[in-house]
Parts: structure tokens; C-alpha cells; sequence
């Protein structure tokens, strides 16, 4: 693959194909015909100094759209080289003519477009024969072809091919006013592409022995199932939305037995993950709670480790023979909903108004799981919801003050984390009732 001479290269050989037909063809009427590869401020354009000349410059360089994502990713997980992928470039140049007399310059223009259209295709020979030319014993390249002769562009896989470009009027003034030089007779074109390719040291994975079992390769099947771990449903008690502690949770799902199928080749852990506290807990469960399509487990009732709130729920489904191999479930959402456990009842206002009757509630409500600093706590007396004062402790005990509060009786429910206490009885999911021990009653 070519290296990052190659842009030079390019050059040089539109340079040596230009002199070749300024050599073939008789411009003696124009006078000495110079080919350069100038930048075109540098070049004289006063009376007096222009002369008969033909510029080649190369004013951008832009990645090929059907190439630039060639041969990648390049690099692995760890940032370790995989492949050394080309660098697929455009170039484009503008073709200028100079004349010190009428129509020198627009007659060099149109030979210039000539030859170019006349060679579309930069071959090998044409590159070789500029840049690794074969010369006489004790003659040398000089300095600056010597350079460009370790660019090996003639080794590139893809041809170098030269097609006319347009540009408007705007491009063309842009162009010219950013270069801060007199405009002359000028033809845009684009050469692509241009390959170069580091020589970096990279990894050349071993071939594979076989594909499949006996070397049968790849067998698929009419099966829209994916064939990998995967979770389809979750059951709670009494067909509840919401779990407690101490809940035996029910998942069904497909390949929960691993490759084989069979429940005894795996193992299979239950991940519980709660993005807002940080809390993660791995529950094992046992062979005789799952198969290879369902499993059971019990939420641990464990108050201080089990914050409510919105959990993510996956399994880790590990072969025994292989426990590299590692396959992860989907993750499903399990709602673990807090419990009042104390608090309620009769509760006495304080401040009442004798003219509104409103006065003022405080409620110590003692709840399971314990609730941490960060968690936002909030308890909904009927249809009205009240902050918790802070708790800058984790523990099981959060005060409420409900202001302007009517004597009577409110169902209760306490809301963390967005997540509300149960305050339905599913106990006949058929007949579902409020729960009556979930009120208070304000005297």
C-alpha cells in the first residue's frame, strides 16, 4: 500500500503526464511551455515576468465515500491494533495556463484539458515510469523524486482515475481570493483514489479449524426465537403489579437451561440492580426452582439492603463446563413497593382553626424497607401529597406535617422513589377491595 508520499506521488505523475504532451506536440508558437506544481500566489503574473506555463495544484484533500470505512474497526476492546486501514483520499486540483500573449494562455488551457481527458487512468506503468523510472548505471533519481519513489503507489489495489470537475463562479472567486492570486484560465479536477496505509505491527488471527460440530458449519433453523437466555414474563403474588419482601417471584422465559437444555448443566443467578440507590444483590437460585423455561425465586427480606423502588431484573445463566461463557438475559422492570408498618390509626390535630376547622397533622410512619437519605419520600393522605421532613439517616421511620387538614378518615398510601405502598387488596384478584388498614383517622 501506498505511504504518505502518495499525495506527492499523485502529483508528480499528472506533472511528468503533462510534459510528456507538451513533448509530443509542437507549441513552439506558444514558446518554452514550463509544467509546475505551484501554489498560484507564488507565481509571477506582472507584464513583464509572466511566461508561457501550465500549473498543477492540489487544493484539497477529502476522504473517498465508498472506501473510508474500509478494513475497520481497527482496534479491539482493549485499544490493541487489529488492521492497519487505508487512509481513501480525493484529491483535487486546479489545472491553471499562464500567457504573456493573446490566447497563449486559453490555447495551453485547452491542450492541458486534452491531454488529461485523452488519459483517464493513472496505470501502474505510467506511475512507475515517473517515480521507479529505469535508469542508466551511475545516474540518480533527484533528491525529491528519490523521496517519492518509496511512495509505492504503483502497488495500490484500486486504479487512480482523473475526471473533470465543476465549479461555480462562487467556488472558483472563494478559491482565488483565499490563495491572494490573479486569476488565469483555470479547470478543476478530481483524481481518486489515493490508497496509504501504515505498515503497523497487527494481529492475523489463526485460521479456523471447523465451523460447527463435524465441521458442518452453521445451521439454521425456521425459528424466530433468538437461541440466547431470554425473559418473556414475570408473575407476583395474587397478580400484583408491585412486589414485597419475602415475595416468591415467578419468570417464564426460553433457554433459561443453557445450550444443553438441561437445568443441571448451569447455574442461574437472579441480578437485581436499582440505578438510583446503587443497590445491586445476585439471588442463586437452585435446580429444582427452575427449567428450561420458567424458574422461581423469593425476594430477600432483608429491609436494610432492599430499598424500594424501580429495580432492573436479568439473569446471569452460567454452563458449568464453560463458566467463561457468561450469557446474560434481557433485563425487565420489578417494582419493589414499601410497607406502613406503624403510624396510622387515630391520629390528634394540633392548631385547629375554630372557624375552618383545618388544622395541623403530624405523622410518624414507621415503613419496610428502610429508607435511604437520597430517596424522595412522600405520603398521599387521600388525594393529597405530603413531602417528608428530611431524613438524613437511612432507617424505617419518616415524619410527615399535613397542614390545613379536615377532621375525618384517609386511605394512606406512602410513595417512594415513585413507587407507591399497596393500598388494594389483591387477595381475589376477581373482586379487588381497599385495604382498610391503610387510613388514618384525624380527630
Amino acid at each position: 500500500m501506498p505511504s504518505a508520499f502518495a499525495l506527492a506521488g499523485v502529483t508528480a505523475v499528472l506533472k511528468d503526464l503533462l510534459n510528456d504532451g507538451i513533448a509530443d506536440h509542437d507549441l513552439s508558437p506558444i514558446g518554452n511551455v514550463m509544467v509546475t506544481a505551484l501554489p498560484p500566489d507564488r507565481i509571477p503574473v506582472t507584464v513583464a515576468d509572466e511566461r508561457s506555463q501550465i500549473n498543477l495544484f492540489l487544493f484539497q484533500a477529502a476522504p473517498n465515500p465508498a472506501l473510508r470505512n474500509m478494513a475497520l474497526p481497527s482496534r479491539g476492546a482493549t485499544g490493541e491494533r487489529l488492521t492497519n486501514p487505508p487512509l481513501a483520499l480525493d484529491l483535487r486540483y486546479l489545472v491553471t495556463a499562464y500567457g504573456k500573449e493573446e490566447f497563449h494562455a486559453d490555447a495551453l488551457l485547452g491542450f492541458a484539458m486534452q491531454v488529461l481527458h485523452e488519459n483517464p487512468i493513472l496505470t501502474r506503468a505510467m506511475i512507475n515510469a515517473t517515480l521507479k523510472p529505469t535508469l542508466p548505471s551511475g545516474v540518480t533519481l533527484p533528491p525529491g523524486l528519490q523521496m517519492l519513489s518509496t511512495s509505492d503507489l504503483g502497488e495500490q489495489i484500486e486504479s487512480i482515475k482523473i475526471v473533470p470537475s465543476h465549479l461555480d463562479t462562487e467556488e472558483m472567486s472563494r478559491l482565488w481570493a483565499a490563495m491572494q492570486a490573479k486569476y488565469r484560465p483555470t479547470a478543476a479536477y478530481t483524481v481518486s483514489v489515493v490508497l496509504i496505509e501504515s505498515n503497523r505491527v497487527a494481529k492475523a488471527p489463526l485460521p479456523v479449524l471447523q465451523q460447527g460440530e463435524s465441521g458442518r458449519g452453521p445451521v439454521a433453523g425456521p425459528d424466530l426465537i433468538p437461541a440466547i437466555p431470554t425473559i418473556t414474563d414475570i408473575s407476583l403474588p395474587n397478580g400484583r403489579t408491585q412486589a414485597l419482601l419475602d415475595d416468591l417471584i415467578s419468570l417464564t422465559g426460553h433457554d433459561l437451561a443453557g445450550p444443553t437444555g438441561k437445568p443441571a448443566d448451569v447455574t442461574v443467578t437472579v441480578r437485581l440492580s436499582n440505578l438510583r440507590t446503587g443497590t445491586r444483590m445476585e439471588i442463586p437460585v437452585p435446580v429444582n426452582a427452575r427449567s428450561e423455561s420458567s424458574l422461581q425465586f423469593t425476594l430477600p427480606a432483608t429491609p436494610a439492603e432492599s430499598p424500594a423502588g424501580v429495580y432492573g431484573l436479568s439473569l446471569a445463566v452460567v454452563p458449568t463446563a464453560d463458566p467463561a461463557d457468561v450469557r446474560t438475559t434481557n433485563e425487565v422492570p420489578l417494582a419493589v413497593s414499601p410497607v406502613i408498618t406503624g403510624g396510622l390509626g387515630t391520629v390528634a390535630r394540633t392548631d385547629v382553626d375554630p372557624e375552618t376547622g383545618l388544622g395541623t397533622a403530624s405523622l410518624d410512619i414507621a415503613c419496610s424497607p428502610e429508607v435511604l437519605p437520597a430517596q424522595r419520600a412522600t405520603l398521599i393522605l387521600g388525594t393529597r401529597e405530603i413531602p417528608a421532613e428530611d431524613h438524613p439517616a437511612q432507617g424505617g421511620s419518616l415524619h410527615f406535617v399535613a397542614t390545613d387538614m379536615a377532621a375525618g378518615s384517609y386511605r394512606v398510601r406512602l410513595r417512594i422513589d415513585g413507587i407507591d405502598s399497596l393500598l388494594i387488596d389483591m387477595s381475589d384478584p376477581a373482586a379487588p377491595v381497599f385495604d382498610a388498614s391503610q387510613s388514618v383517622d384525624l380527630s
